[in-house]
């Protein structure tokens, strides 16, 4: 039956009344970053040999990126830095930072662990610091609505340096130039694309790929170098505009072949070789971006920081789990995560995790606050070699626990854990 006339203004009133269905808050995303490196000829750093010294010679340079994530009341800062390491009293500081200047208490912090950038001095510390401020000054002055879509390549520019041998033991092959395939790899590279919705410009690339970045380490004398994630983020910001940021995936056993060339090979072919490992990898990250078509706006944030207490392996089977270390992660749109690591976690923990992760994505952000050195399976530590036998700290089992608790923060985050019933 059709509608009288007359009746059909007060149906659009009626209709204009009705209450509408409440729109999730837009996700604004915004960039920013300084320059850190190390001025020559007034800094002092040390190399990878222990002198320390001014800096003299600089390759290419380092970076603060910071990418702010609001939606909502939640907000989210990543902070990565490009260098091989830093202080908890350092991260301490920036965090406070962040918090003081923004009111940002939800903080994923991180080293690329290049190991061309030398350990920084007290002197440059404080001056990171200063800069680090500077970019999350400016991701937030640049926080827009953005949208955001994942996507996954593959590429193997790594290998696994860990050989066991037939009696069982563990022999260490530092470089592996003629590219002999060994296992376990993670050759996946995670790719997340942020964009701005107003013109649908990149605002952001980010990257997670495991392999260790040390083709520029050398233990002659320190030539400052982001190493190839930085020569890959120069070549992807050209490719597809804005900010292209890396985070170290589970790389604690993943050595790139071209590893330490310092040893057999001039500064020339080293950096050279940099950047015929990043113009691949870049490169597969351009065609992974292009093939992402699922990007979403109104997706909402969750973040979730966890102490684990842990016990140091030196002190044995019994000693008292009284050194906490910290687990963060950081969930979007209940399908793409992010999980930080305190330390160098090895290829197959990480592999674990994106197993068995209830999220499409999972990515390990390796070399995070609270850093204690490498983090190997059991079965490793039980075989030795470097990382599992020497270089490592926590207590045997700690990978595990931690990738553990890991998929208990997400199982909780995704509201995936059926309430206890409290009658029959």
């Amino acid at each position: 039956m059709k509608c009288p006339a007359f009746a059909l203004p007060l149906v659009a009133c009626l209709l204009a009344a009705l209450p509408l269905a409440a729109q999730p808050p837009s996700l604004q995303v915004g960039v920013g970053f300084a320059d850190i490196t190390p001025t020559a000829g007034v800094h002092r750093m040390r190399a990878m040999g222990g002198n320390v010294g001014v800096v003299e010679k600089i390759h290419d340079p380092l970076f603060a990126n910071v990418v702010v994530f609001e939606q909502g009341e939640q907000r989210v800062a990543l902070v990565s830095l490009d260098l091989i390491g830093i202080s908890n009293e350092v991260w301490d500081t920036i965090r406070a930072d962040i918090e003081r200047t923004t009111g940002i208490t939800q903080v994923l912090c991180a080293v690329t662990h290049t190991h061309g950038s030398g350990f920084p001095t007290d002197e440059v510390n404080a001056y990171i610091v200063e800069r680090t401020r500077t970019a999350v000054a400016n991701a937030v002055a640049n926080l827009a609505p953005a949208r955001i879509g994942h996507g996954r390549g593959e590429i193997n520019e790594g290998y696994n340096r860990r050989i066991l041998q037939p009696d069982g033991t563990v022999e260490m092959m530092w470089n592996n130039k003629d590219h002999v395939p060994t296992t376990p790899v993670d050759d996946e590279l995670g790719v997340l694309s942020i964009r701005r919705v107003s013109d649908n410009a990149t605002i952001a690339t980010l990257v997670n790929y495991a392999v260790h970045p040390v083709i520029s380490m050398n233990f002659g004398e320190l030539i400052v170098s982001a190493d190839w994630p930085g020569a890959m983020a120069r070549k992807v910001e050209a490719a597809v505009g804005g900010r292209c940021i890396f985070i170290l995936g589970a790389a604690g056993d993943i050595n790139p072949y071209e590893a330490d060339m310092f040893r057999y090979a001039t500064p020339e072919e080293t950096f050279a070789t940099i950047e015929q490992v990043a113009s691949r990898v870049a490169a597969e990250v351009v065609t992974t971006v292009e093939a992402i078509d699922d990007f979403r706006t109104g997706t909402p944030l969750s973040f979730e920081r966890t102490t684990v207490p842990m016990a140091l392996r030196a002190e044995g089977l019994h000693a008292p789990r009284n050194h906490d270390v910290e687990l963060s992660s950081f969930l979007i749109d209940n399908r793409f995560a992010i999980v930080t690591i305190p330390g160098e976690i090895f290829v197959e923990l990480g592999l674990d995790l994106k197993h068995r992760s209830p999220a499409d994505a999972t990515w390990i952000m390796a070399n995070a606050y609270d850093s204690s050195g490498y983090i190997p399976t059991m079965q490793a530590a039980c075989e030795g070699g470097y990382g599992a036998a020497w270089g490592t700290r926590l207590e045997f089992g700690a990978g595990e626990r931690l990738i553990h608790q890991a998929l208990v923060n997400l199982q909780y985050q995704m509201d995936r854990v059926v309430p206890l019933r409290t009658g029959p």
